[in-house]
């Protein structure tokens, strides 16, 4: 099991294991009775971006992603291309979509459930760092303020080039709990208000992922810096 963080490990073998990561929504969508009103195609990619990132963050190779659609079947393709945008973004297209979908009982209001896939090695480097900084990438946004702020919401793009440069030691999106929840998990201390500085919102809904917590050695600020440009945000910790 991995402790404190939204995935599931599942041991296959001595070297492999399974992760499954997942996200859902509802009242998001085109019916009358939603909270939110947005494309299904929208709604498919920003489900299965939380899912995506949560998987790919704790060190495992993505293999498969399935859908749980309860809204109706005339959105299923609409569903699954803003799946495959995501799956685009991240260079990923081979990799297989399947999923079901609920055509008995109508809802009054769109529904839906991402789980995605993966495999990693039990063995990873583990190798401490010397002076580590934390900074957010991107901004936390939630319901109305996804579809009416994108340019700050840090790409899929950038999420993928950030897990694989070495001068980053770990990543963690934010969810619905807030900044501080998840700097919390990532330091492994539960951690106040006064622990920690941001010109942001700390505990703030960062609603589909549109923020992630990195951590890297402070001697790699400037380069770290320069690939997240117009998204690092310092964090500050006092503990």
């Amino acid at each position: 099991m991995i402790s404190n963080r939204d995935v599931l490990s599942i041991s296959i073998n001595e070297e492999e294991e399974l992760i499954l990561a997942s996200d859902c929504s509802g009242g998001i969508g085109r019916k009358n009775a939603d909270e939110v009103q947005a494309d299904p195609e929208v709604v498919g990619y920003f489900s299965f971006r939380v899912a995506v990132m949560e998987c790919l963050a704790v060190g495992a190779r993505l293999v498969a992603v399935q859908l749980f659609n309860f809204t109706s079947d005339n959105v299923w393709d609409k569903y699954t291309q803003g799946v495959r945008m995501g799956l685009k973004e991240l260079g990923m297209e081979g990799v297989p979509l399947t999923g079901s979908s609920e055509s008995n009982i109508n809802l009054k209001q769109s529904a839906l459930g991402v789980t995605c896939i993966g495999m990693r090695k039990k063995k990873r480097d583990q190798t401490s760092k010397k002076r580590i900084s934390y900074a957010l990438i991107g901004t936390p946004l939630v319901g109305d303020e996804v579809l009416r702020s994108q340019s700050y919401i840090a790409p899929l793009s950038l999420f993928k080039e950030c897990i694989l440069h070495p001068a980053i030691v770990h990543i963690l999106p934010v969810g619905s709990k807030g900044v501080r929840h998840e700097l919390s998990v990532l330091t492994g201390k539960t951690l106040s208000k006064e622990d920690v500085h941001s010109f942001q919102d700390l505990e703030k809904s960062s609603g589909p992922a549109t923020s992630f917590i990195i951590s890297f050695e402070a001697k790699d600020e400037t380069v770290i810096k320069e690939m997240t440009a117009g998204y690092y945000q310092p964090l500050q910790l006092y503990y």
